[in-house]
């Protein structure tokens, strides 16, 4: 066998494989321990972005932005 018929099959298994990871639903389960802190830190930035739009402090004792008659959520 050639050895640029060997490096096709091979350039095209590579190929094959990046697209296969492409595919995979990666972020999107609701099953997963990665996928749902991967989430909750999304909503944590989001909420501190609107947060410091909005002019709400940060709690230094729980560490998120709320207003002082709030209660502590951890």
């Amino acid at each position: 066998m050639p050895a640029e018929t060997m490096i096709s099959i091979l350039a095209a298994t590579l190929l094959a494989t990046g697209w296969v990871l492409y595919l995979m639903p990666v972020g999107t389960c609701s099953q997963c321990a990665h996928c749902r802190m991967e989430r909750l830190a999304r909503q944590k930035e989001h909420e501190a972005q609107l947060s410091r739009i909005y002019g709400v402090p940060l709690c230094q004792a729980c560490g998120r932005h709320h207003q002082r008659g709030e209660d502590h959520i951890r």
